[in-house]
């Protein structure tokens, strides 16, 4: 036998050996298979599995300090993963949660997206987001060091079969007023509801634009009713399920437009992210809109 060919074969069994015995250090001697809710992947057979509720489909924790959640959503209508992770500023906007990398994989034929962050120096934060038939999976999975971390093994093994009974989008962020202690649901559906809504042409949260929310003033369990009455410095709290982070914002002022109606106004993009609440002027009354202005002061991740 040729000697080149000889030593082309023995490298070949060797990375094959590296490559199992990496296998085995990630899944240990066995694995298990989660299957629920249209995805799937295997997990080592040594790791703790907690049954979750609602978005939270199960959450994983490892002997070694790992940490695994699978969540699933129903997307709101406009959104896309991939215009949103493109503009997102998760991960660059400050030192205590910082983007160490990023790449997209295809698991099954669908396009996914990784994400690797560090989260105030120490913990190890990897994402990842699949986006199919406007239900969205993300599994985050977190570390206080790099131990363990290589979870390739697991990555791969995800398939995903797209639900035919999606969860309701409705609950997929929540508006946070501290200045009032009151917390909203907000969402895409009819602004003549108890919460607070986004305009489909507004952008969402952490993404470089104009990210709005309309809500009555004096109806309809008035979100708003306060709005007026905040001042710059104020901290406003988005908690965007959807890409498990939060937004906090600061007011920094406010503007009445007579003659305009808070539906009719156009959002921009810009170099950073912003936040404006916008209501009805006068209370009771639709002459002109209220707008509250606020910029992105910090991220945190969720979970």
């Amino acid at each position: 036998m040729n000697k080149y060919l000889v030593l082309i074969l023995a490298l070949l069994v060797i990375a094959i050996f590296a490559f199992g015995s990496k296998t085995n250090e990630i899944m240990g001697a066995g694995t298990n298979h989660f299957d629920n809710g249209g995805i799937s992947f295997d997990y080592p057979n040594d790791w703790n599995l907690t049954n979750g509720t609602g978005s939270l489909m199960a959450s994983y924790s490892d002997p070694k300090g790992l940490n695994v959640k699978v969540y699933k959503f129903a997307l709101p209508p406009g959104y896309s993963l991939a215009k949103n992770l493109q503009s997102d500023v998760a991960g660059t906007f400050d030192d205590n949660f910082k983007f160490v990398s990023g790449k997209n994989i295809t698991l099954n034929g669908t396009m996914a997206y990784e994400k690797d962050y560090t989260v105030n120096g120490t913990q190890q934060r990897k994402e990842v987001w699949i986006q199919k038939n406007n239900v969205l999976y993300g599994i985050i999975l977190t570390a206080q060091n790099e131990m363990n971390f290589n979870l390739d093994s697991l990555v791969n093994s995800i398939k995903i079969n797209a639900s035919n009974d999606p969860p309701k989008y409705r609950d997929w962020a929540r508006l946070d007023l501290p200045e009032f202690n009151q917390e909203w649901i907000f969402d895409s559906n009819s602004l003549n509801d108890v919460n607070a809504v986004q305009p489909l042409s507004s952008f969402y949260p952490g993404e470089k634009g104009q990210s709005v929310l309309l809500g009555h003033h004096t109806t309809h369990s008035a979100p708003f009713r306060y709005i007026d009455q905040l001042k710059a410095g104020n901290k406003i709290i988005v908690k965007d399920y959807l890409t498990q982070k939060k937004y906090t914002y600061e007011v920094t002022g406010s503007e009445i437009r007579m003659g305009v109606k808070a539906v009719d106004i156009g959002y921009v993009a810009t170099n950073s992210p912003e936040l404006w609440l916008i209501t009805c002027w006068p209370p009771g009354y639709s002459r002109g809109a209220y707008i509250v202005h606020c910029k992105l002061d910090s991220i945190e991740p969720l979970t």
